[in-house]
């Protein structure tokens, strides 16, 4: 008689969840600071404009408006503040946490692992993961937190699928989370008008019908500090150096994510056994909206397929895919097929890379 083999085990995404702080600071707001305005050179910025006829008669203020939209297409970001919320990078992750194991009709202690992708974690020591898990209400769960910057919630969902493939796990919460606002110079202003805060989060169960991840996700890097780096380590200590983000921006980095994004995507749809013809949506990291949109044109992808909201949010790091996950999941950039075959794309500082087919 012959033997038949149990079906193939993959995960599925069974719940997604987000937290955006309640404040938006749009550009206007955000060149009223002392330390912006004063970093923002006004008449070289009011010469690059290109296409507006009125670029003389602008005020100071919306000269910086219209060159942060054209450089990076952000409109506002979102701010945690924690000095006058008493909220913190791990307390986002919590509550989008909550709102994923709602949407997917589980509670926390449903689950085997949390793992936790973040740069701005309160605490090194416990980390987010332990931070996280007691707020949910499950100070035992297992997990750990870990840094893949940008990359991170997608590191996250492979390496939820690869434990969830091998036995170790049936179910797993993914959880990104940063407060970049809290450590962007805002002197510096490739960071100062680039960053927002948020988080983004995935419940991954056990599968074997239709839906879940197809394929192996496709996951590599490159060491390269220059593009975005991290000086300066007294996380509490007044007289240390607080942590400050830097980033060097450029034709040439942004080439490099578009090249590099679309490279992993590629991967991961050809590791699923499908064409771009087959795939419904694409959700890229919100680095830039230059970005996005080059990633758009460079991959021939028409019809509004692949999804930008950098826009409302600035760039939240790894959240950034998990939080317009949950918006176009929850209906909020138009009808979505059911089932429907997702491309998720990411890179980050480092670099890190990362990729993945999911049909939810």
């Amino acid at each position: 008689m012959e033997r038949q083999l149990p079906p193939a085990v993959t995960a599925r995404i069974s719940g997604t969840g987000r937290y955006l702080p309640e404040r938006s600071i749009d550009n206007l707001e955000l060149f009223a600071r002392d330390d912006v305005r004063g970093a923002f050179d006004v008449e070289r910025a009011r010469t690059s404009l290109r296409h507006l006829e009125n670029a003389a008669d602008l005020a100071p203020e919306e000269v910086f408006d219209r060159w942060v939209r054209q450089v990076t297409g952000i409109e506002a970001r979102r701010v945690l503040d924690p000095a006058n919320t008493g909220l913190t990078t791990e307390d986002m992750c919590a509550e989008a946490g909550k709102r994923a194991l709602e949407a997917a009709g589980m509670t926390a202690a449903d689950i085997d692992f949390l793992y936790v992708a973040s740069l701005t974690c309160s605490d090194i020591v416990p980390n987010a993961a332990c931070t996280v898990a007691a707020l949910l209400g499950v100070p035992r769960l297992a997990g750990f937190a870990f840094n893949a910057a940008c990359a991170g919630f997608v590191y996250g969902l492979a390496s939820g699928w690869s434990a969830i493939a091998s036995g170790m796990a049936e179910s797993i919460l993914v959880i990104s989370g940063d407060t970049l606002t809290s450590i962007v110079d805002y002197n510096d202003l490739n960071t100062a008008v680039v960053f927002g805060d948020g988080a983004g989060a995935a419940v991954l169960t056990a599968a074997d019908g239709e839906r879940g991840f197809l394929g192996h996700p496709a996951m590599y890097g490159e060491f390269d500090r220059e593009p975005l780096y991290l000086v300066g380590r007294g996380w509490e200590t007044e007289d240390e150096p607080r942590p400050t983000l830097h980033m060097v921006g450029g034709a040439r980095i942004l080439r490099n994510a578009i090249l590099t994004m679309a490279d992993a995507a590629d991967r991961a749809v050809r590791s699923a056994g499908l064409r771009w013809d087959d795939v419904d949506i694409v959700i890229p990291h919100q680095a830039n909206l230059r970005i996005t949109k080059g990633l758009e044109k460079h991959l021939d992808l028409s019809g509004g397929r692949v999804v930008h909201n950098i826009q409302r949010y600035g760039n939240m790091s790894a959240s950034t895919v998990g939080v317009t996950l949950d918006e176009v999941l929850r209906g909020r950039h138009g009808p979505v097929p059911d089932p429907a075959t997702f491309v998720l794309t990411a890179i980050g500082g480092g670099y890190t890379t990362a990729a993945a087919v999911v049909r939810i």
